[in-house]
């Protein structure tokens, strides 16, 4: 017989919500995980997905800490050991190196669909975690002392606490009726794999160039890079359509030819770019991470890290709230997570927004003031120091 009494119900089986149950179940909660469909386990393990993310130290610890860390290195992980970013209009470079921290790296990049399949495969093993793969929420009833979904396939869920990990466009958000602060970047990003005749050398590079910034960022093979190329629509829109190779010529010279020529592509992939933050973290019983509550420029490539953050600091909340025999669903204890992260996540926002705005000036005196800038960061070893660390998690 089906259970439909759990402690937690996490809308959403994508990277942030799956992590959540995770380590929420580790602290001996029972989770129910409903997502409309289910990860790909089908593909082509000798091709490199298009979609990579960063995976910051922190993140990887989080990883670690649930079980999964390894079965990720054993399949295909790249570390990426040092960054080199620079102005394409001006004359500022700076690289950022994990030996200036004594770390052996400064993050992996990781392709999606790995750490998708690891994470749903260990949560089928999990004996408190219960998956209901390509089925979605049709109604909510919160009352005072608990929550009731009903899905699409007639089947009723009550629990205590309900986990909103269902994206930018989040049902659950929708129908709490949290409203978002949303705002169009009027730009957007493609993605792809590419071959490059010169080896990437274990470096995540970006170049900002005047319509949005470009960045190879290395893969396993030495060779192989994940790029993100943000630009205009109509920019993307037309690289979208040319041939692969015209396509791979417009990219090595956009990329100043950093890595030689490029000398293949895989399918490309584009999308368009936004910010969105909830305006309310918590309601009664129910609580938002992940993309569900924020979603940011992929600029500095810290999404995906700063919703693990999110699923990361509720488990704690939860599993303290848990031993000191608490309604884990009270606004008194979800109110914690709301405290503890709206500062986080603010910050990030208005750095990322900090340095699409002045990147993406053309002003002469702005221009001028932001290759000063990094130049004095670039020689300033405390400051350097800092921005590693904070990009690191640690």
């Amino acid at each position: 017989m089906l259970k439909n009494d759990f402690d937690i119900i996490i809308l959403g089986g994508g990277l942030v919500g799956l992590t959540a149950a995770h380590l929420c179940a580790n602290q001996d909660l029972s989770v129910v995980v409903i997502e409309q469909g289910m990860p790909d386990v089908t593909w082509d393990v000798e091709k490199c997905a298009v979609r990579c993310s960063a995976i910051s130290r922190k993140s990887q610890k989080i990883f670690e800490k649930i079980g999964v860390w390894q079965s990720m290195v054993a399949q295909r992980i790249s570390p990426y050991r040092s960054m080199v970013v620079w102005d394409a209009v001006g004359f500022s470079e700076i690289t950022f190196d994990a030996v200036e921290v004594t770390e052996p790296d400064l993050g992996h990049m990781i392709e999606n669909r790995i750490m998708a399949e690891t994470l749903w495969k260990a949560a089928e093993q999990h004996p408190n975690i219960t998956l209901r793969p390509t089925t979605h929420p049709k109604t909510l009833q919160v009352d005072p002392h608990c929550i009731r979904l009903e899905t699409h396939d007639q089947v009723i869920t009550q629990a205590t606490l309900i986990i909103g990990a269902d994206g930018a466009h989040s049902w659950l958000r929708k129908a709490a009726k949290v409203e978002v602060i949303q705002r169009d970047y009027h730009q957007w990003s493609l993605i792809a794999t590419v071959k490059t005749d010169l080896p990437h050398q274990e470096t995540a590079w970006q170049r900002f160039l005047p319509e949005g910034p470009l960045a190879f960022l290395p893969l396993l093979e030495p060779f192989t890079s994940s790029i993100v190329w943000t630009s205009t629509e109509e920019k993307i829109a037309s690289l979208m359509l040319l041939p692969e190779k015209q396509f791979c010529q417009e990219l090595a010279h956009a990329f100043d030819y950093r890595l030689g020529q490029v000398l293949s592509s895989s399918e490309r992939q584009h999308f368009p770019l936004q910010m969105i933050h909830a305006k309310q973290y918590i309601q009664d019983r129910m609580v938002f991470i992940g993309d569900a509550l924020h979603v940011i420029h992929p600029l500095a490539g810290q999404g995906l890290n700063l919703g693990l953050d999110d699923a990361w600091e509720l488990a704690e909340i939860v599993a303290t709230a848990k031993v000191a025999c608490l309604d884990i669903g009270s606004r008194l204890v979800l109110r914690k997570f709301e405290r503890a992260r709206q500062g986080a996540i603010r910050t990030m926002m208005m750095t990322v927004e900090f340095l699409r705005r002045i990147f993406g000036s053309q002003l002469s005196l702005v221009v001028w003031l932001r290759n000063v800038g990094v130049d004095l960061v670039s020689r300033s070893g405390i400051l350097k120091k800092k921005m590693i660390q904070a990009a690191l998690g640690i």
